[in-house]
């Protein structure tokens, strides 16, 4: 019983996290190779932070154009 309720944990924290329903299958099918679980999930870190990035980015022009738009009023 408290394994189920682990997986439903995993598998909710991953949903969370923004995985697709694919990508928390294999996760999950991966149970007895937890090496390659991590590699795995800091493979999806580093590609949420990428997105991160270029999220950040585009606000930083439209910061910057804010603030030129500001200054002309």
């Amino acid at each position: 019983m408290e394994m189920i309720r682990t997986e439903y944990l995993i598998m909710q924290n991953l949903e969370d996290a923004g995985c697709t329903k694919e990508f928390i299958k294999y996760y999950m099918s991966l149970q007895s190779d937890g090496r390659k679980q991590v590699e795995l999930l800091e493979d999806y870190r580093k590609e949420l932070v990428k997105q991160m990035h270029g999220v950040q980015r585009k606000l930083d022009c439209l910061d910057y154009l804010l603030f030129y738009k500001r200054t002309e009023v």
